[in-house]
């Protein structure tokens, strides 16, 4: 069966890097901590490891190429496997481009105007270094002529931490002015943080991620969608661009994430959650004062009272590859579709600041034991749009039987072969079903 060696995200910030070197072929032949290929960033050169064995089936991309984080790089499978593509996978409209915003930047949550558009192709200054991706996404979210900015990167390039300067200190008429295009909000530290992960038109769709995640894995799934509106997630307290803060309870977590909705004049959309994310899309549907068009929940916690307690002390526990994986192979039915590289970026998001420290505070105030401290049931019965809850039946984190519970205008879908990750796992299905609930709301 294949499976993906991915784009690995070594940087909160990255969202893609330059393919530099391909190390293998089709045919070729691999196992766990071979080097097959070398991504340049706009700090520096790193290695791709592949976290399988097998041979190479595919190669999705050639050198020079940009390949986004979290995307295949290539594919895993058994000598003289065919890798094809499953049309599934191909959105049923193209996707429109990914805007990423890293805050406290501008979030673009309209289509960009074609007078700031025509700027995205400037890929290199008249005199220096050219710039990075990021810097010129960027620019163009923030509205500045990116060839007016100083590069400090390497060779005089423009990165990151230019854009952000010009901004700060630009005069007054260097930034383009338009209106609707993006808004600006400066989150504090810790608050819940929302960014764009597909510009489009219609009413947006917010993507809630679950305990010990981050709204960047969210970013494989999107292509599994096939809509042409705007896509954008939030990372909650403690997690991701919000990793320095924490939430003492349920509550507070909610809050965090309607704060921060409100901050972004979000008050018509549909929502998506996973897991603990998925109790708070549930929490802010039953809440009655916002438009939520559609509503579906993925593995939901918050409708029952078990929770796999030993699997969130074990999470929080590890500080080992080894020691995570064993307990990260439980939120999957088949631990060969569980990327390697998702234990290392989990690692490597643990490096920066005490990410473990302030995700262990907020499930103190959530968990106690293999016990829920609380519940969603009412929320949900209370919300009378579409609505759908999608559970794997071998989930071993979220018992699957609590989705009985559900009220009966609320669709659920049973995914046998499958566990706590059902976008991972099933992802054409669960994309199709996503898709389905979006577009039942009209």
């Amino acid at each position: 069966m294949a499976r993906p060696i991915l784009m690995p995200q070594v940087g909160q910030d990255l969202t893609e890097g330059k393919v530099t070197a391909i190390l293998v072929k089709v045919g070729d032949k691999v196992k766990k901590g071979d080097i097959v290929a070398e991504v340049e960033s706009e700090k520096a050169v790193f290695e791709v490891e592949c976290f399988e064995t097998g041979t190479i089936i595919d190669i999705a991309y050639k050198v020079g190429d940009m390949a986004v984080v979290l995307e295949p790089l290539m594919m895993v499978g058994e000598e003289g496997e065919v890798y094809e593509k499953a049309a599934a996978q191909a959105p049923a409209v193209a996707p429109p481009a990914v805007v990423e915003v890293a805050a406290p930047a501008v979030l673009a949550t309209k289509s960009v105007p074609a007078q700031v558009e025509a700027l995205a192709p400037a890929t290199a200054l008249a005199v220096g270094g050219g710039s990075s991706p990021l810097a010129r996404r960027l620019a163009v979210q923030a509205g500045i002529d990116i060839t007016s900015v100083a590069g400090s990167g390497p060779r005089g390039a423009v990165v990151k931490r230019d854009i952000e300067a010009f901004q700060k200190n630009a005069p007054k008429g260097s930034v383009l002015a338009f209106t609707g295009a993006s808004r600006g909000v400066a989150a504090k530290a810790g608050d819940s943080v929302i960014k764009s992960l597909q510009a489009g038109t219609g009413d947006p769709v917010l993507f809630i991620h679950g305990f010990g995640s981050e709204l960047s894995s969210w970013r494989p799934f999107v292509s599994q969608l096939g809509i042409a509106n705007t896509v954008l997630a939030v990372d909650l307290p403690a997690h991701g661009a919000a990793a320095t803060g924490s939430a003492g309870d349920f509550d507070a977590i909610v809050q965090s994430v309607r704060s921060a909705m409100a901050a972004e004049g979000l008050e018509r959309v549909h929502l998506v959650g996973h897991s603990l994310g998925a109790a708070v899309a549930a929490a802010i549907a039953g809440g009655g004062d916002l438009d939520v068009r559609s509503l579906t929940l993925i593995a939901p916690a918050g409708l029952g009272p078990r929770i796999n307690g030993d699997f969130v002390s074990g999470f929080l526990s590890s500080s080992s590859e080894p020691a995570l994986k064993a307990w990260l192979d439980l939120l999957v039915a088949d631990p060969a579709k569980l990327p390697g590289v998702l234990v290392r970026a989990t690692l490597s998001a643990r490096e920066a600041g005490p990410v473990v420290e302030n995700q262990a505070r907020l499930a103190a105030g959530v968990f106690a034991g293999c016990t829920q401290l609380f519940s969603v049931r009412e929320a949900l019965a209370r919300y009378e749009g579409p609505a759908r809850i999608i559970v794997g039946q071998q989930d071993r984190i979220v018992p699957a039987d609590h989705a009985e519970a559900a009220p009966a205008q609320v669709a659920v879908n049973r995914l046998p072969g499958v566990g706590h990750l059902p976008q991972l796992e099933a992802a054409p299905l669960v994309g199709r079903l996503v898709a389905q609930t979006i577009r039942s709301a009209g």
